[in-house]
């Protein structure tokens, strides 16, 4: 329960020049093929994603690249391998290459501190003097995390990096740093001025003359203004008919590049694939080398159950095999790359819409290219729900939610907290009655959740219905007394 309101060509011939496979209609398609066309156009659907672009490499070559759908809703234009996504905090691991490369060209030191190269970086905390840069990479600085991106306010003149910087005077940091792990994405954003300083160049133009030219990725950038009208996507978010629909708000703000605003393509990460599954090299170039390789892909803290987090890859699996990753959501985007270094396999995945479950989207496909998996893919139930609440009711949303746990439970996830997510879309958009009538048909299937019970009194609150609110909160901390958030509500609504 949310709070209220809230919400290829094998690795070894890279010197031949390499045609991305967009369209597969003159050829055969082989039965792979054909069932990942099938898994990725059901994962599509099942997200009302108006466009997904998918690229796989298995065993060193390119097995899968492909754009379907539209590039925005308003247009309709077709989606290719070659339109231009935000890849949101798929950024991160091309800040850290960077630093490497600066690393390598002893101008950066990983164990040296901040200050070092920004000594006008300053916060209201006297221990921001011990942040290391390799720290900031890893997540362990201790800097906060970003609270408001200002989307609605982009900066793009080259001074916003340092600006930014200077920004922190009046902040604390949430640990010592070096003692706890805590995703920062501020962290990365100052790195833009680090590397601006000891480059000699603004971060977009570094990223471009020492990564993207060197690599081939010859329409990748981290400026905005530089994307091409012809092949940029639109954000789509959730609108208020619960329909998806073109965002009005872009992310791209200057401040927040290192951190968010790659724009890249199919085509363009699939060579940057090649780059890490090749240790640092691509067409006899060596983009890092390979002690950098090491450094940037060994784990270093421990992150959840029995994943780490490196110099900003994170560590995963699929099967047995080690997946090094990063996934990436703002404001009306999904995205996900990850690669196999044991098996030379790798998945991009870049969707239009912040809805869609990338990490998961793209797990499953690698699922089915390497270990032959052919278990379904199950998306939520409450994105069919949402097309009959408002128009046809609770009753028809029972209907059809019985139908199809009845005839296709192997095609949707029936749990609880897709009703819960279903009711506070309806929260947020202002249909309260209609939000109440959804958490009450969840208390029904699951009466013994405190959670769903809380949800009621989200309900009832926004009715303005105090008294009942209070009920229903008091009603979950009788089931769950350590249930914090339901007191917390509980509290605001009695205290005199």
């Amino acid at each position: 329960m949310k709070p209220f309101f809230l919400l290829c060509i094998p690795l070894f011939f890279f010197g031949c020049t390499e045609k991305i496979p967009e369209s597969k209609s003159n050829a055969k398609v082989s039965p792979l093929s054909a069932r990942l066309d099938e898994l990725i156009q059901t994962q599509k659907q099942s997200f009302d994603v108006p466009g997904l672009a998918v690229g796989i490499i298995k065993e060193g070559e390119i097995i899968y690249a492909h754009g379907s759908g539209v590039q925005s809703l308003d247009k309709g234009d077709t989606l290719t391998t070659k339109s231009l996504f935000h890849m949101a905090s798929v950024s991160k691991p091309f800040v850290a290459t960077a630093i490497m490369q600066l690393v390598e060209q002893d101008k950066i030191e990983l164990d040296k501190k901040l200050t070092d190269y920004l000594p006008y970086f300053k916060m209201n905390d006297q221990r921001y003097t011990e942040i290391t840069i390799g720290q900031m990479l890893n997540h362990t600085s201790g800097i906060p995390d970003v609270e408001d991106y200002e989307w609605d306010k982009p900066q793009y003149d080259e001074g916003a990096a340092e600006r930014y910087v200077r920004t922190f005077k009046s902040e604390k940091l949430d640990f010592s740093p070096g003692t706890e792990y805590n995703y920062s994405n501020a962290a990365f954003d100052i790195l833009a001025d680090v590397i601006a300083k000891v480059s000699g160049m603004t971060f977009e133009a570094y990223m471009v003359k020492h990564l993207f030219e060197p690599i081939g990725m010859t329409n990748s950038t981290f400026y905005k203004p530089d994307v091409p009208v012809e092949l940029a996507t639109a954000p789509h978010v959730l609108g208020e008919g619960l329909k998806i629909t073109k965002g009005n708000t872009y992310p791209y703000n200057r401040i927040h590049a290192p951190s968010s605003t790659l724009h890249s393509n199919v085509e363009d990460m699939l060579l940057w694939a090649k780059v890490n599954l090749n240790q640092g090299t691509i067409n006899g170039k060596e983009i890092y080398t390979q002690d950098s390789y090491k450094r940037l892909t060994s784990g270093q803290v421990p992150v959840w159950e029995k994943d780490s987090v490196c110099l900003s890859w994170f560590t995963g699996c699929v099967g047995d095999f080690r997946m090094l990753r990063h996934s990436g959501g703002d404001v009306g985007y999904s995205t996900f790359f990850g690669f196999i270094p044991e098996r030379k396999s790798a998945v991009v995945l870049m969707a239009n819409t912040d809805l869609f479950w990338s990490a998961n989207a793209a797990t499953h496909i690698l699922e089915t290219v390497l270990l032959d998996e052919t278990k379904p893919w199950k998306g939520p139930i409450h994105f069919k729900l949402k097309d009959y609440i408002l128009n046809a009711g609770i009753e028809k949303c029972k209907e059809v939610y019985f139908s199809e746990k009845e005839n296709f439970p192997e095609k949707y996830i029936f749990e609880g907290w897709c009703l819960d997510d279903l009711g506070y879309w309806l929260l947020d958009r202002g249909y309260p009655e209609k939000a109440l009538d959804v958490f009450q048909f969840n208390l029904e299937l699951e009466p013994d959740d405190s959670g769903w019970v809380d949800s009621v009194g989200d309900a009832y609150r926004a009715l303005n219905d105090k008294e009942m609110a209070i009920h229903w909160y008091k009603k979950a901390l009788e089931m769950n007394p350590d249930q914090d958030f339901s007191r917390e509500k509980l509290n605001a609504l009695t205290k005199k």
